[in-house]
Protein backbone atom coordinates (compact mmCIF):
# COMPACT_ATOMS: atom_id res chain seq x y z
CA UNK A 1 0.00 0.00 0.00
CA UNK A 2 1.28 3.30 -1.09
CA UNK A 3 0.02 6.61 0.03
CA UNK A 4 -1.74 7.93 -2.74
CA UNK A 5 -3.45 4.08 -2.66
CA UNK A 6 -4.46 5.43 1.25
CA UNK A 7 -5.37 8.98 -0.32
CA UNK A 8 -8.41 7.00 -1.95
CA UNK A 9 -9.63 4.19 -0.49
CA UNK A 10 -13.25 3.50 -0.97
CA UNK A 11 -16.07 2.81 1.58
CA UNK A 12 -18.06 0.31 0.26
CA UNK A 13 -21.06 1.61 1.91
CA UNK A 14 -22.22 -1.63 3.38
CA UNK A 15 -24.66 -0.69 6.01
CA UNK A 16 -24.18 -3.78 7.92
CA UNK A 17 -20.39 -3.78 7.94
CA UNK A 18 -20.07 0.41 9.07
CA UNK A 19 -22.38 -0.58 11.98
CA UNK A 20 -19.75 -3.75 12.89
CA UNK A 21 -17.36 -0.77 13.36
CA UNK A 22 -19.70 0.98 15.31
CA UNK A 23 -20.36 -1.33 17.39
CA UNK A 24 -16.83 -2.13 18.13
CA UNK A 25 -16.94 1.11 19.99
CA UNK A 26 -19.65 1.24 21.61
CA UNK A 27 -19.92 -2.02 23.41
CA UNK A 28 -16.33 -2.21 24.13
CA UNK A 29 -15.29 -3.32 27.53
CA UNK A 30 -11.87 -2.93 29.46
CA UNK A 31 -9.83 -5.87 30.11
CA UNK A 32 -8.72 -3.87 33.48
CA UNK A 33 -11.85 -2.53 35.26
CA UNK A 34 -14.63 -5.01 33.34
CA UNK A 35 -13.40 -8.41 34.66
CA UNK A 36 -12.46 -8.82 38.37
CA UNK A 37 -9.23 -10.13 38.69
CA UNK A 38 -8.42 -10.34 42.03
CA UNK A 39 -10.93 -13.24 42.11
CA UNK A 40 -9.04 -16.55 43.53
CA UNK A 41 -9.09 -19.55 41.37
CA UNK A 42 -8.92 -22.31 44.34
CA UNK A 43 -6.80 -25.56 42.68
CA UNK A 44 -9.75 -28.23 44.12
CA UNK A 45 -12.42 -26.01 42.24
CA UNK A 46 -13.72 -27.19 38.50
CA UNK A 47 -14.52 -24.15 37.19
CA UNK A 48 -16.64 -25.72 35.27
CA UNK A 49 -19.64 -28.28 35.58
CA UNK A 50 -18.04 -31.41 34.42
CA UNK A 51 -20.89 -32.65 32.35
CA UNK A 52 -19.04 -29.53 30.06
CA UNK A 53 -16.12 -32.79 29.50
CA UNK A 54 -16.66 -34.79 26.40
CA UNK A 55 -17.76 -38.24 27.85
CA UNK A 56 -18.93 -35.96 31.10
CA UNK A 57 -22.36 -37.11 30.81
CA UNK A 58 -22.00 -40.56 30.82
CA UNK A 59 -22.52 -42.41 33.54
CA UNK A 60 -19.24 -44.27 34.07
CA UNK A 61 -17.76 -40.75 34.32
CA UNK A 62 -20.00 -39.77 36.32
CA UNK A 63 -19.78 -42.14 38.91
CA UNK A 64 -15.98 -41.80 39.44
CA UNK A 65 -15.06 -39.89 42.24
CA UNK A 66 -15.46 -36.30 42.99
CA UNK A 67 -11.78 -35.60 42.83
CA UNK A 68 -10.82 -37.45 39.85
CA UNK A 69 -13.81 -35.21 37.88
CA UNK A 70 -12.56 -32.46 39.37
CA UNK A 71 -8.80 -32.79 37.90
CA UNK A 72 -9.98 -33.94 34.32
CA UNK A 73 -12.55 -31.08 33.91
CA UNK A 74 -10.00 -28.84 34.76
CA UNK A 75 -7.39 -30.49 32.40
CA UNK A 76 -10.06 -29.93 29.35
CA UNK A 77 -10.59 -26.24 30.28
CA UNK A 78 -6.99 -25.95 30.41
CA UNK A 79 -6.05 -27.45 26.87
CA UNK A 80 -9.09 -25.93 25.38
CA UNK A 81 -8.33 -22.07 26.73
CA UNK A 82 -4.36 -22.96 25.58
CA UNK A 83 -6.06 -23.23 21.92
CA UNK A 84 -8.20 -20.68 22.19
CA UNK A 85 -5.45 -17.94 23.83
CA UNK A 86 -3.00 -19.09 20.69
CA UNK A 87 -6.26 -19.00 18.12
CA UNK A 88 -6.45 -15.04 19.28
CA UNK A 89 -3.29 -14.75 18.57
CA UNK A 90 -3.39 -16.42 15.15
CA UNK A 91 -6.80 -14.28 14.64
CA UNK A 92 -4.55 -10.95 15.09
CA UNK A 93 -1.79 -12.16 12.58
CA UNK A 94 -4.89 -12.35 10.10
CA UNK A 95 -6.47 -8.90 10.98
CA UNK A 96 -2.94 -7.27 10.71
CA UNK A 97 -3.24 -8.74 7.10
CA UNK A 98 -5.99 -7.84 6.03
CA UNK A 99 -5.48 -4.35 7.48
CA UNK A 100 -2.78 -3.91 4.78
CA UNK A 101 -4.10 -5.99 1.94
CA UNK A 102 -7.65 -4.44 1.34
CA UNK A 103 -8.46 -1.43 -0.06
CA UNK A 104 -12.13 -0.84 1.14
CA UNK A 105 -11.85 1.33 4.18
CA UNK A 106 -15.05 -0.12 5.86
CA UNK A 107 -13.51 -3.27 5.86
CA UNK A 108 -9.95 -2.10 7.28
CA UNK A 109 -11.46 0.10 9.87
CA UNK A 110 -13.14 -3.51 10.92
CA UNK A 111 -10.05 -5.39 10.62
CA UNK A 112 -8.25 -3.43 12.98
CA UNK A 113 -10.88 -2.91 15.43
CA UNK A 114 -11.09 -6.73 15.35
CA UNK A 115 -7.32 -6.61 16.03
CA UNK A 116 -7.75 -4.97 19.33
CA UNK A 117 -10.29 -7.44 20.36
CA UNK A 118 -8.10 -10.50 19.48
CA UNK A 119 -5.64 -8.93 21.52
CA UNK A 120 -7.61 -8.36 24.45
CA UNK A 121 -8.76 -11.90 24.31
CA UNK A 122 -5.77 -13.17 23.78
CA UNK A 123 -4.62 -11.82 27.30
CA UNK A 124 -7.29 -12.55 29.54
CA UNK A 125 -6.74 -16.37 28.09
CA UNK A 126 -3.31 -16.09 29.16
CA UNK A 127 -4.00 -14.48 32.46
CA UNK A 128 -6.88 -17.05 33.70
CA UNK A 129 -4.42 -19.73 32.64
CA UNK A 130 -1.76 -18.65 34.92
CA UNK A 131 -4.60 -17.99 37.79
CA UNK A 132 -5.74 -21.42 37.19
CA UNK A 133 -1.46 -22.44 37.43
CA UNK A 134 -2.55 -26.22 36.29
CA UNK A 135 0.10 -27.78 33.72
CA UNK A 136 -1.54 -27.23 30.57
CA UNK A 137 -1.81 -29.86 27.66
CA UNK A 138 -0.21 -29.13 23.99
CA UNK A 139 -2.10 -28.52 21.50
CA UNK A 140 -2.69 -31.17 18.79
CA UNK A 141 -1.06 -31.32 15.47
CA UNK A 142 -4.07 -30.91 13.53
CA UNK A 143 -4.68 -28.07 15.10
CA UNK A 144 -1.52 -26.56 14.87
CA UNK A 145 -1.30 -27.67 11.20
CA UNK A 146 -4.67 -25.63 10.61
CA UNK A 147 -3.05 -22.34 12.06
CA UNK A 148 -0.09 -22.24 10.18
CA UNK A 149 -1.81 -23.18 7.27
CA UNK A 150 -4.02 -19.73 7.51
CA UNK A 151 -0.80 -18.09 8.66
CA UNK A 152 1.00 -18.54 5.34
CA UNK A 153 -2.15 -17.32 3.55
CA UNK A 154 -2.24 -14.11 2.28
CA UNK A 155 -5.40 -13.89 -0.26
CA UNK A 156 -8.55 -11.49 1.45
CA UNK A 157 -11.05 -14.19 0.86
CA UNK A 158 -9.08 -17.34 2.15
CA UNK A 159 -8.25 -15.01 5.57
CA UNK A 160 -11.90 -14.19 6.12
CA UNK A 161 -13.69 -17.38 5.17
CA UNK A 162 -11.45 -19.61 7.14
CA UNK A 163 -10.98 -16.82 10.43
CA UNK A 164 -13.94 -14.74 10.79
CA UNK A 165 -16.69 -16.91 8.99
CA UNK A 166 -15.50 -20.65 9.61
CA UNK A 167 -13.27 -20.95 12.28
CA UNK A 168 -15.20 -18.15 14.74
CA UNK A 169 -18.31 -19.70 13.55
CA UNK A 170 -17.21 -23.40 14.85
CA UNK A 171 -15.61 -21.64 17.68
CA UNK A 172 -18.98 -19.98 18.90
CA UNK A 173 -20.30 -23.31 20.22
CA UNK A 174 -17.44 -23.75 22.15
CA UNK A 175 -18.21 -20.18 23.69
CA UNK A 176 -21.70 -20.81 24.00
CA UNK A 177 -21.06 -23.80 26.19
CA UNK A 178 -18.52 -22.58 28.60
CA UNK A 179 -20.84 -19.73 29.55
CA UNK A 180 -24.00 -22.36 30.28
CA UNK A 181 -21.50 -24.31 32.43
CA UNK A 182 -18.97 -22.20 33.84
CA UNK A 183 -18.87 -22.46 37.43
CA UNK A 184 -16.69 -19.61 38.21
CA UNK A 185 -17.75 -15.94 38.21
CA UNK A 186 -14.27 -15.11 36.66
CA UNK A 187 -14.47 -17.52 33.84
CA UNK A 188 -18.24 -16.69 32.95
CA UNK A 189 -17.44 -12.99 32.82
CA UNK A 190 -14.47 -13.50 30.78
CA UNK A 191 -16.16 -15.46 28.22
CA UNK A 192 -19.41 -14.22 28.13
CA UNK A 193 -17.30 -10.28 26.89
CA UNK A 194 -15.30 -12.41 24.53
CA UNK A 195 -18.40 -14.22 23.17
CA UNK A 196 -20.44 -10.59 22.66
CA UNK A 197 -17.02 -9.60 20.42
CA UNK A 198 -16.43 -12.79 18.62
CA UNK A 199 -20.05 -12.48 17.42
CA UNK A 200 -19.19 -9.08 15.68
CA UNK A 201 -15.94 -10.86 13.77
CA UNK A 202 -18.79 -13.44 12.58
CA UNK A 203 -21.21 -11.17 11.60
CA UNK A 204 -18.42 -9.16 9.09
CA UNK A 205 -17.35 -12.68 7.98
CA UNK A 206 -21.04 -13.78 6.82
CA UNK A 207 -21.12 -10.16 5.22
CA UNK A 208 -17.92 -10.43 3.70
CA UNK A 209 -18.53 -14.04 2.52
CA UNK A 210 -21.73 -12.87 1.19
CA UNK A 211 -21.15 -10.04 -1.13
CA UNK A 212 -18.21 -11.97 -2.44
CA UNK A 213 -20.60 -14.24 -3.94
CA UNK A 214 -22.89 -11.98 -4.63
CA UNK A 215 -20.36 -10.67 -7.48
CA UNK A 216 -19.69 -14.05 -8.47
CA UNK A 217 -21.25 -16.01 -11.98
CA UNK A 218 -22.58 -19.40 -10.35
CA UNK A 219 -19.72 -21.60 -10.91
CA UNK A 220 -17.89 -19.55 -8.67
CA UNK A 221 -20.32 -19.41 -6.03
CA UNK A 222 -20.49 -23.57 -6.72
CA UNK A 223 -16.47 -23.88 -6.46
CA UNK A 224 -16.79 -22.09 -3.15
CA UNK A 225 -19.48 -23.37 -1.62
CA UNK A 226 -18.38 -26.54 -2.73
CA UNK A 227 -15.22 -26.39 -0.49
CA UNK A 228 -16.24 -24.56 2.57
CA UNK A 229 -19.83 -26.70 2.70
CA UNK A 230 -18.21 -30.10 2.46
CA UNK A 231 -15.95 -28.70 5.65
CA UNK A 232 -19.24 -27.19 7.80
CA UNK A 233 -21.33 -30.50 7.01
CA UNK A 234 -18.35 -32.82 8.76
CA UNK A 235 -17.91 -30.03 11.37
CA UNK A 236 -21.30 -30.11 12.54
CA UNK A 237 -21.74 -33.92 12.24
CA UNK A 238 -18.78 -34.65 14.77
CA UNK A 239 -19.40 -35.69 17.99
CA UNK A 240 -17.40 -37.28 20.86
CA UNK A 241 -15.62 -40.72 20.03
CA UNK A 242 -12.06 -42.31 19.46
CA UNK A 243 -10.07 -39.51 19.51
CA UNK A 244 -11.75 -37.21 22.58
CA UNK A 245 -11.63 -40.95 24.60
CA UNK A 246 -7.61 -41.37 24.31
CA UNK A 247 -7.30 -37.88 26.01
CA UNK A 248 -9.81 -38.75 28.24
CA UNK A 249 -8.12 -41.75 28.92
CA UNK A 250 -4.79 -40.04 29.77
CA UNK A 251 -6.35 -37.58 32.18
CA UNK A 252 -7.41 -40.25 34.05
CA UNK A 253 -4.67 -41.69 34.69
CA UNK A 254 -2.40 -38.57 35.46
CA UNK A 255 -5.53 -38.17 37.98
CA UNK A 256 -4.46 -41.76 40.08
CA UNK A 257 -7.58 -44.00 37.95
CA UNK A 258 -5.68 -47.24 38.18
CA UNK A 259 -5.68 -48.93 34.37
CA UNK A 260 -8.32 -46.22 32.87
CA UNK A 261 -8.41 -48.19 29.45
CA UNK A 262 -10.33 -50.65 31.00
CA UNK A 263 -13.08 -47.72 31.13
CA UNK A 264 -12.67 -46.80 27.75
CA UNK A 265 -15.46 -49.56 26.29
CA UNK A 266 -18.06 -48.13 28.50
CA UNK A 267 -17.46 -44.43 28.20
CA UNK A 268 -17.69 -45.26 24.40
CA UNK A 269 -20.88 -47.21 24.53
CA UNK A 270 -22.51 -44.85 26.61
CA UNK A 271 -21.19 -41.63 24.56
CA UNK A 272 -22.76 -42.99 21.73
CA UNK A 273 -26.39 -43.08 22.74
CA UNK A 274 -25.58 -38.84 23.90
CA UNK A 275 -24.23 -38.88 20.44
CA UNK A 276 -27.80 -40.09 19.01
CA UNK A 277 -29.76 -37.60 20.82
CA UNK A 278 -27.52 -34.97 20.13
CA UNK A 279 -27.92 -36.27 16.17
CA UNK A 280 -31.97 -36.52 16.79
CA UNK A 281 -31.88 -32.68 18.40
CA UNK A 282 -29.90 -31.32 15.22
CA UNK A 283 -32.12 -33.31 12.87
CA UNK A 284 -35.29 -31.60 14.20
CA UNK A 285 -33.90 -28.39 14.48
CA UNK A 286 -33.97 -27.65 18.13
CA UNK A 287 -30.13 -27.05 17.91
CA UNK A 288 -29.47 -25.91 14.99
CA UNK A 289 -25.14 -24.92 15.22
CA UNK A 290 -23.68 -21.48 14.29
CA UNK A 291 -21.69 -22.81 11.32
CA UNK A 292 -24.72 -23.75 9.44
CA UNK A 293 -27.17 -20.60 10.15
CA UNK A 294 -24.34 -18.16 9.22
CA UNK A 295 -23.50 -20.45 5.66
CA UNK A 296 -27.54 -20.12 5.03
CA UNK A 297 -26.94 -16.04 5.61
CA UNK A 298 -24.21 -15.87 3.63
CA UNK A 299 -26.10 -17.77 0.68
CA UNK A 300 -24.00 -20.35 0.15
CA UNK A 301 -27.20 -23.08 0.54
CA UNK A 302 -29.00 -20.87 -2.72
CA UNK A 303 -31.11 -23.56 -4.15
CA UNK A 304 -29.24 -23.38 -7.90
CA UNK A 305 -25.66 -23.97 -5.19
CA UNK A 306 -27.53 -27.00 -3.60
CA UNK A 307 -29.06 -28.25 -6.45
CA UNK A 308 -25.44 -28.14 -8.12
CA UNK A 309 -23.99 -30.19 -5.64
CA UNK A 310 -26.64 -32.48 -5.08
CA UNK A 311 -27.37 -31.42 -1.61
CA UNK A 312 -30.97 -30.76 -1.86
CA UNK A 313 -31.78 -34.40 -0.03
CA UNK A 314 -28.97 -33.99 2.41
CA UNK A 315 -30.57 -34.22 5.78
CA UNK A 316 -28.68 -31.11 7.24
CA UNK A 317 -29.32 -28.81 4.53
CA UNK A 318 -32.71 -29.34 4.55
CA UNK A 319 -33.38 -29.31 8.45
CA UNK A 320 -31.45 -25.39 8.24
CA UNK A 321 -33.63 -24.54 4.80
CA UNK A 322 -36.53 -25.38 7.15
CA UNK A 323 -35.99 -23.07 10.01
CA UNK A 324 -36.81 -19.10 9.34
CA UNK A 325 -34.09 -17.02 8.36
CA UNK A 326 -33.62 -14.69 11.21
CA UNK A 327 -31.00 -12.10 11.16
CA UNK A 328 -28.78 -11.35 8.61
CA UNK A 329 -25.85 -11.54 11.29
CA UNK A 330 -25.42 -12.07 14.98
CA UNK A 331 -24.66 -9.47 17.53
CA UNK A 332 -24.35 -10.87 20.72
CA UNK A 333 -26.53 -8.58 23.42
CA UNK A 334 -24.38 -7.07 25.93
CA UNK A 335 -23.96 -9.54 29.16
CA UNK A 336 -25.39 -8.54 32.25
CA UNK A 337 -23.25 -7.95 35.52
CA UNK A 338 -20.54 -11.14 36.98
CA UNK A 339 -22.55 -13.76 38.72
Amino acid sequence: MRTRELLTLRNTGHPGINALFAKAHSADWDIENDVDWTQRVAPDDPLVDPDWNAFGQTQTFRSLPQVVQVRVTRGGLGRILNILQVGESVAQDVCAKLALLVHEEDYRNHAVAQAMDEARHHLAYRRFLAKMDDPVEDIDVGTEMMFDSLLAADDPLELVATEQFFLESFAMGIFEGLVQHARHPLLKRMVSLITRDESRHIGFGVLYVAEWLRRQPLEGRIRFARRWLGQILGAVGDRPGPILLSRLIERLRAAGVDRPEALAPRLLHEQQELNAAEDAALLSGRKLPHLLKNARHAGLLQPEIVAALGLENHPLVRVTLQQPLGEQQPIADEPGPAA
